[in-house]
């Protein structure tokens, strides 16, 4: 989890009083002309879209940031979208950045844009709030606000959903670190709107995790991750109530899957444990690196040293997944 969060305050929710409304809309329009001057983009209002206050638009004319309200508070995502085809309806992928990370650079980090566009899939990047999410137990500012992280990714669906035709029955997310964590809360208590995760360095943390509908699941976890460790830490300077064990997270998707078993083995660098006999055929796995850290492996020098591309690996097991869910 690169660095620490951010201390500036958010655009809290205007009082009745109409002076400081005006107010409160005066820092947003602040805010998007810096960003519109930062940005190689158009600016542009959306009055069609009545929960967003700024849209900057990319060279295609797509929408690539997007501004608006949540509760009071100014929340912001970045948008992917690959060269659209007339009548199809997209994937979508939600992409969580780490504690300490945004949007901006986890989508540069990730690489998961090649294969996007390689699949047709629209792939959104919130921003958390102060850079963190709150996942449950944790993390940061997010978690010690209790900011609905949840009902802000609900939001973000269902903004993408406004603007591009999105295949409902093909929505997934994924994340690393505390945006792995997140990824975990979201599809246990939005398995009717998430039902596919690719979580790496990150645990399910948190209140309740017991998805009403089958949830597919990577989770990908390094043997020497010291910061969430794999084998799970009763307390942690970033959550007072510690880690759970990764084959732990991963066996209670995999109980509320109604998997009858499971199977373990050894791979060139590390392990790899696959629930047997779940609903539909589902997939819930837990592939662990031996010789890694906590760290998001991406790129040729990390497919040698650990035998893993994340982006090259999330779009096989996305594929996989989505058509085990439409069959």
């Amino acid at each position: 989890m690169p660095g620490p969060p951010s201390h500036a305050s958010p655009v809290e929710r205007p009082s009745r009083a109409r002076a400081q409304s005006r107010a409160r809309w005066r820092v947003l329009a602040v805010f998007g002309a810096v960003a519109a001057l930062a940005a190689p983009a158009a600016w542009f209002a959306t009055s069609a879209q009545p929960d967003a206050t700024r849209v900057v638009v990319s060279s295609s004319g797509a929408p690539k940031q997007v501004y608006f309200d949540v509760g009071g508070t100014l929340r912001t995502y970045r948008l992917f979208v690959p060269q659209r085809v007339d009548g199809e309806r997209h994937p979508l992928l939600i992409a969580l950045h780490p504690l300490g990370g945004n949007a901006a650079k986890f989508e540069q980090i990730s690489g998961l844009d090649a294969g996007a566009a390689a699949t047709g899939t629209v792939v959104a990047y919130p921003d958390g709030l102060h850079h963190s999410w709150d996942a449950g137990g944790c993390c940061a500012y997010a978690a010690r606000h209790h900011v609905d992280d949840v009902r802000f990714l609900t939001r973000v669906l269902a903004d993408v959903e406004r603007r591009l035709p999105i295949d409902p029955a093909r929505v997934a997310v994924t994340g690393f670190s505390n945006g792995a964590l997140m990824s975990y809360r979201m599809v246990c208590e939005r398995p009717d709107l998430v039902h596919v995760a690719v979580a790496v360095a990150g645990d399910a943390v948190g209140p309740r995790c017991n998805p009403a509908t089958p949830v597919s699941l990577l989770h990908v976890h390094g043997a020497r991750d010291s910061l969430i460790p794999l084998s799970g830490v009763a307390s942690s300077d970033l959550a007072p109530t510690g880690f759970p064990p990764a084959a732990a997270s991963v066996e209670r998707i995999a109980v509320s899957d109604d998997c009858s078993g499971a199977v373990t083995s050894k791979t060139p660098f590390g392990a790899d444990w696959s629930a047997t006999g779940c609903t539909d055929d589902l997939t819930v796995e837990l592939l662990t690196l031996a010789a890694m850290g906590h760290h998001y492996p991406t790129g040729s020098a990390d497919l040698t040293r650990y035998g893993v591309d994340m982006s090259s690996l999330t779009w096989s097991f996305l594929r996989a997944a989505w058509a085990a869910h439409a069959s």
